[in-house]
Parts: C-alpha cells; structure tokens; sequence
C-alpha cells in the first residue's frame, strides 16, 4: 500500500502508451471520484509505477489512497511485457497506434537481447556458440508480434519517432494520422511537418498526401509568380509544361497506385497562373492528347491571353498507357501575343525523339526554341536544368 506522502516516480516503460488527452483523462478521474479506484496501480520491484501513472495522479489529486501491487520482475523487458498486456487489454488503438508502442518497445527488446549476448559470449581462446538469440531484426519481429502489427509497421512508426516533430508524433499517437502517411511527412522540414499537421487538425486537409500536393503547388505558383518580379527583361519565349489533372487519380486516396509523381493542378488553378510573358511573345503549351480533345488547353491560352496558332507533335519512339488508345504522341500547342517573330528556317510540326524519364521532354524541343525563338527564356514547371533558362518547378533537378 503506497502512502500519499511523497509522490512515486514512473518507470520509463510505463511511457510505451501515449498519454491520455485533457478529456480522456477527466473521464478517468470522474470515474474514480464516483466508483472509486477499480484497478490497482502495477509498480516495479524498486517502486516505480509501471502501469497506472494516470490512474494515480487522479487518485492523489482526489486524496485517495490507491492500492498498489508490485510486481515480481526487475528486467526491462519482462516488465515491458506485462504492461502491454495490461493496456492492450483496456485501450482500444488502432495499428498506427499499436505500431507506435511497437516502435517504443523494439529498443527495449534490443538491450535485453545485447545483454544476453553479451553474457554468452565465450572466454577467451574458446570457440564461439552458435546461433546466439536477439539480434535487431528479432527485437522487431518480436515487438511487432506483441502489438499484432506488421514489421514494416514498426520500422514506419520507428522512423517517426526520429524525424518527427512532436505534433506529429502526438497525431499518430493519438490515431489522427496513420503511421504510413505520418513516415512520409517525417521526411519533410519540420516547418512542413507543423503546417501539415495543423491542416490536417483544422480540417483543412483530408489526407497527409493531399496537403503535401497543396503546399507544393502553392510553392510552384510562388515561384512563377517570383520570376515575374525578378526578371533581369521580358520573356520573348514561354514553355509552360503543366502538371495535368486525370480524372482516373483519386487524389484523396493515398493507397491508390499509379499516380503523377508531382502535384497535380486543375484547369481553374493552371488557368490562373500569372505568366511572365512580355508583349511580344511566343509561348508552347505542353499538353497530352486527353486535355486537348477536351478543350481545356484552348480554354487555359484563353484565360492567359494567348492566340493559339498551330501545333508541334512530339512522336515518341515507344507508346505509353492509355484508356482508349496508347499514348505515343504529346503536343506542344505554339501560342502568341503580340507580334513576336521566328527565327527562319521554320521548323516542321513533327518532331522525332526518343522518350526519356516520366514528363521530360526531349532535347531536341528545347534546341528547336532556342534556334527559332529569340529572346530571353523561361519555363514554367521544369524538371531537368538548361543553361541559359529562367526556370521554376518542384522537380526542377530530379532530371540530369
């Protein structure tokens, strides 16, 4: 029987469970004022409480005496053990949670496995035993069996409790974020992880991956708008490659496989981007055979100001996917305003060349503006650095 004089200390694995929030915790302590403690407070064999830290702190907020029982064991990870079965018992978590306690646990299980190594490691000049037990993949195997999650799970849910913030640690905890989607953002600074977590707890995003697209968009649209302003002079030559919306990408799916590997725009937002485009200028519309039977590509040179002319057919040396047919040719629609000039011999409508990484276009296009269309240059949405090119993209570089 503990006494209500000096408070206990807590042992650190009774910290494997999250904490309780404001308003589970109140509920607990309503309960004990009205039913009285119904579950004893689990202590080490030294005193440390291992199971129960919520349950005694209302207990002494209350001024009642909580009944305590100390339990038998002294290493680690026997207690470890005992407190998951306890709170598995009562908590109801969901995998991301579980995989949370997994994650928390699988050092412990490591340190009691390095200490049984270390003690059947061999005297000096004596052969080695074989097949010593514990390594680091046992110890995750074995904590992901005693929460019923899968290894890669752990190793999910392991990688945010070392790269993520404390919020988003607190969201998966808490089971507002899935530990998949948590890992992912772990990845990011964590300016971007607090953003992304606060959207998420304000409503304003539905999943990790839909909020981290809405940022990177609003960086792209950041940075087209900041080379309007930077400009040394007036871009004579636009190539504008936009990140096309498929109807087929259930973008608020984050299991769904197959989609753009960048964040995708809709006509409206592609519509109201601000070109920085001088008065007399040539711009080329990157747009696949989808979005210019459907009218959109017309519809977004008519939203920026540009009279479509005609248009380069890029054909591809191998086909891609496609619903009714394969994809083998893309389109560059030459748009004008003002009366900008070409530079002679005038190219041909079709152009040769060999498919490269997913969205990049060839070389060949880029020398053709560059033979054809004076001026200083620009282009919107780039992926792969030209010298000699104002460019702006979130996959600028990803192309060598």
């Amino acid at each position: 029987m503990a006494t209500m004089g000096k408070a206990l200390k807590v042992h650190p694995v009774a910290s494997l469970f999250p904490e309780m929030s404001t308003a589970e915790y109140q509920a607990l302590k309503d309960d004990i004022r009205e039913r009285g403690l119904m579950e004893p407070i689990w202590l080490a064999k030294d005193g440390r409480i291992i199971d129960g830290r919520h349950r005694y702190k209302a207990c002494r907020e209350l001024k009642i005496e909580p009944t305590c029982v100390r339990n038998k064991y002294d290493d680690d990870a026997t207690i470890a053990g005992v407190v998951v079965s306890l709170n598995l018992k009562r908590r109801h978590l969901n995998e991301s949670q579980r995989a949370m306690v997994a994650a928390r646990l699988k050092p412990i299980y490591a340190k009691a496995a390095e200490a049984r190594q270390h003690q059947g490691r061999p005297k000096k000049g004596a052969k080695p035993p074989e097949n010593l037990p514990g390594d680091t993949g046992e110890s995750r195997e074995k904590a992901a069996d005693a929460l019923n999650v899968s290894a890669r799970s752990v190793e999910s849910a392991a990688r945010v409790l070392e790269l993520a913030t404390k919020e988003l640690v607190h969201a998966v905890d808490t089971g507002a974020v899935a530990v998949s989607a948590a890992a992912l953002l772990a990845k990011y600074p964590e300016a971007m992880q607090r953003k992304i977590t606060k959207m998420l707890a304000d409503g304003k995003a539905k999943t990790v991956k839909l909020a981290l697209k809405a940022e990177r968009t609003r960086e792209q649209i950041k940075a087209i708008e900041a080379l309007d302003s930077n400009a040394t002079g007036e871009f004579a030559a636009v190539v504008v490659d936009p990140p096309w919306r498929y109807e087929k990408n259930r973008e608020d799916d984050e299991t769904q496989r197959g989609q753009t590997p960048y964040p995708s725009m809709s006509e409206a937002e592609i519509a109201a981007l601000k070109i920085p485009a001088g008065p007399d200028c040539i711009l080329w519309l990157w747009v696949t055979n989808a979005h210019l039977v459907t009218g959109e590509a017309s519809r977004i040179l008519a939203a920026w100001g540009f009279t479509p002319k005609t248009m380069l057919t890029w054909v591809k040396n191998k086909a891609g996917t496609g619903d009714w047919l394969r994809g083998k040719t893309e389109h560059a629609i030459l748009a004008v305003r003002g009366h900008p000039v070409m530079v002679p011999p005038i190219p041909d409508t079709v152009l040769m060349a060999d498919v490269g990484e997913h969205s990049a276009k060839p070389d060949a296009f880029y020398e053709l503006v560059e033979t054809h269309c004076p001026g200083e240059k620009v282009e919107l949405f780039a992926r792969k650095v030209r010298e000699g090119w104002q460019q702006s993209g979130s996959e600028l570089g990803k192309i060598i």
